[in-house]
């Protein structure tokens, strides 16, 4: 009990961000801890779950050793009627049960958030996180501590100017003292330093038993199913042929990067070795043949660089490969190939198909990611935790400080319970710009449910208001851990499964958005995988899909400034039926900027290109500007431009060149209505690289037209300025739509 001089309350809640986030005492999870005298704490345990046996689905023992507690966790869903079957009363019983063996006592307390469909249990450990404000002087800050036995543990943990505060006597009530001191004016917040305990993001509780999300362990034994599926997909959209697609064994059975346009996209970019992708999980497994990482890694456990997973940890290794796996002739192929993995170890499992951190251990590692050496440029988070005020604090930190202070885009899981709401820190979506939150899709580009057509029964896609968008979440190719440890005792698994596996999709398109403009602000990189995504579900946003399931080729599109069209066919003109190019170019804009067209320039050649023979130049006053995500375009048709020969033997060699402005936007939020200022000085001049051509034949070679650009063509009635240039007749046409 507290001291009398203690003023605590005895109502169950905690503070997160302000808010009192309501409590229940645990129905299924009990504490306890050995006494040094008899048997082991986790032998009684064992011996207690055996003796539950006859229970429809067994109790589970979990272990926390950094705490010396092992917890027994009894069915969600049928613990009283569990436990009467075995002839108890209750969790109380079951405290009787463990108070009458030798050898171990009740530990603390576990509760339950009383708001929470996320199955998480909070075990109060007798540490406090606790920050002053900026005027609570050190002598008041002591008196307060020592009113409450409290004593610092560490200082500026896990954020600068938060003390981890441990209780000096083991019997007091740390989550009444932390609202006590939470509503003391000196200080800025307090919170309970909670071990959080839930099920493994990637895997279903059935009844309270784990199952595991990984039926079929290897892609050589992919199901017959599981080919019917990729060979639908392959004939519907087309799958890559020869030399454009990878290599990699794997990549056949990738159903899910098809379905996003992945490949497509890598025609724009596979992504930049130089942007990273952080992997916030149960560590990943260092020596993969299959991914790449940036060094160094981290352990909020051990404090170290070494992210490597304890015994059968494979989730952070399979959600690093579906993020960015590389092109390299082995296994699959990541969103973001071309990208890195920082793998950062938060959580660790603890058995039952459970795992195991505290809030400080979260939000230590989103501040060690985001900080040098390590600075990541997008953060992967497909687990559950409680509400936590240093967690929600630490993701403010990466938007406000990640990247030199253009911020870190967030993905975060949705959450597996098929069924609103949207789990935290997923529901930090609206709060934080460039957080989204994530739900699963299947082949048929359905949420995933457990009536959904995949076949998998046990787990559906959580839901609600705050989802941004969707992708895709079972039957995906993802590494193992390499050895005999992990989901299987290969180097992959064919099925992982889960929002867990839909999030690290949306965090390699992240990445792949950067390495095409990596001056993005993170909220700019939300904007374009929002205004990108292909809209499912009712039209519009919706709680299921958000925006909708993402497009990689469409958003990588969307991250660039500006796009050129061009077709070049040569024509025979005159007597002597001498060579000329007829030229379309068309300057378009399907990008989140507002760009404005200053010059353009198309030049013809000698066949050596050392001498030009004409020239086409346009050079608006004031220029063109084509406003964000509209199909307003310039278009340059029938440029007529000397060439080389006639038609006996002829050949041409083109020049294209431009230079434009553009400007960002100026504030995130959906629909972009107003385009940017045109004033000069906040707009960023660019002079692109010149593009060119070529061709050479004879009389008998066709005249077909030549095409390039770095898109494929938009539609062509789409409305646009138009200028028509015939050197021949000397016309020039101007049409402004």
């Amino acid at each position: 009990m507290a001291s009398k001089n203690q003023s605590v309350s005895t109502e169950r809640y905690y503070y997160a961000d302000g808010h009192k986030v309501p409590l229940n005492v645990s129905a299924r999870f009990l504490a306890i801890r050995g006494t040094g005298e008899g048997a082991s704490a986790r032998s009684v345990a064992a011996g207690i779950a055996e003796r539950l046996s006859t229970m429809s689905a067994p109790a589970q023992v979990l272990e926390v050793p950094e705490y010396s507690l092992t917890v027994i966790a009894l069915p969600p869903a049928t613990a009283g009627a569990a436990m009467a079957k075995a002839g108890e009363a209750g969790l109380e019983t079951l405290r009787a049960m463990v108070a009458a063996e030798p050898g171990v006592a009740a530990g603390p307390q576990v509760y339950e958030p009383a708001t929470e469909e996320a199955d998480v249990a909070l075990v109060p450990v007798g540490e406090i996180l606790v920050k002053f404000k900026p005027d609570a002087g050190k002598e008041a800050q002591r008196k307060l501590l020592d009113k409450y036995n409290l004593a610092v543990k560490q200082h500026d943990y896990p954020e600068p100017g938060v003390d981890l505060m441990i209780a000096e006597k083991g019997d007091l009530d740390v989550i009444s003292i932390a609202n006590a001191l939470q509503e003391n004016p000196l200080v800025e917040f307090a919170q309970p330093n909670f071990v959080h305990l839930a099920p493994r993001p990637g895997e279903a509780l059935a009844n309270g038993a784990p199952t595991h999300i990984l039926r079929e362990p290897m892609i050589e034994e992919f199901s017959a199913f599981d080919r019917t599926i990729t060979t639908a997909l392959a004939e519907e959209e087309g799958a890559l042929a020869g030399p454009a697609a990878p290599s990699d064994p794997g990549f056949a059975s990738q159903w899910n990067l098809r379905k996003i346009k992945a490949p497509e996209a890598w025609d724009i970019s596979p992504g930049n070795p130089g942007i990273s992708i952080a992997i916030l999980d149960e560590g990943c497994d260092m020596t993969h043949e299959d991914i790449v990482y940036k060094l160094p890694g981290y352990d909020a456990f051990a404090g170290d660089d070494n992210p490597q997973p304890d015994g059968n940890d494979a989730h952070g290794t399979a959600c690093a490969g579906v993020a960015a796996m590389p092109i390299n002739g082995k296994g699959g192929v990541g969103v973001a190939p071309g990208c890195k993995i920082v793998g950062i170890r938060i959580a660790k499992g603890i058995g039952g198909g459970f795992w195991s951190t505290t809030d400080a251990k979260v939000a230590d590692g989103i501040y060690k990611a985001v900080q040098a050496p390590r600075s990541a440029d997008v953060l992967s988070n497909s687990y559950s935790v409680s509400p936590s005020t240093v967690v929600t604090n630490a993701f403010k930190y990466a938007q406000t400080h990640g990247r030199g202070g253009k911020g870190c885009p967030i993905a975060a899981a949705a959450g597996n319970s098929n069924a609103p709401p949207v789990i935290y820190p997923a529901r930090l979506s609206p709060t934080i710009p460039g957080l989204m939150a994530v739900s699963a899709t299947n082949e048929w580009d359905q949420r995933k449910s457990k009536t959904s057509l995949d076949g998998e029964t046990w787990w559906g896609s959580s839901y609600g208001p705050e989802v941004d968008c969707a992708a895709p979440g079972v039957h995906i190719y993802a590494p193992d851990i390499t050895g005999p440890a992990g989901y299987s005792s290969g180097k992959y698994v064919s099925n992982f499964n889960g929002t867990s596996s839909a999030t690290p999709h949306v965090a390699g398109l992240m990445a792949l958005i950067l390495s095409v403009d990596p001056a993005l602000r993170s909220w700019e990189v939300e904007e374009i995988i929002k205004r990108t995504a292909d809209d499912l579900g009712p039209a519009g946003r919706d709680p299921e899909f958000g925006f909708g399931r993402i497009n990689c080729r469409r958003a990588l599109e969307a991250a660039s400034k500006i796009w050129y069209e061009i077709s070049v066919t040569p024509v025979f003109l005159g007597t002597g039926r001498e060579c000329y190019m007829r030229i379309n170019v068309r300057m378009y804009n399907p990008g989140i900027n507002t760009v404005r067209l200053d010059a353009l320039t198309v030049t013809s050649h000698n066949p050596t290109w050392t001498a030009e023979i004409d020239r086409f130049e346009y050079r608006p006053n004031p220029g063109n500007v084509l406003a964000p995500f509209t199909s307003q375009d310039v278009r340059f048709n029938g440029i007529l431009l000397k060439a080389n020969g006639n038609q006996s033997a002829w050949s041409y060699r083109w020049a294209l060149n431009w230079s434009y402005t553009f400007w960002r936007p100026s504030a995130p939020g959906l629909p972009l209505t107003a385009a940017a200022s045109t004033d000069e000085s906040s707009g960023m001049r660019v002079n692109a690289d010149p593009v060119k051509g070529s061709r050479e034949g004879s009389a008998s070679t066709g005249a077909a037209p030549e095409k390039s650009g770095h898109l494929a063509p938009l539609a062509q009635d789409a409305p646009g300025d138009s200028i028509t240039v015939d050197r021949q007749t000397r016309q020039i046409t101007i049409v402004v739509r």
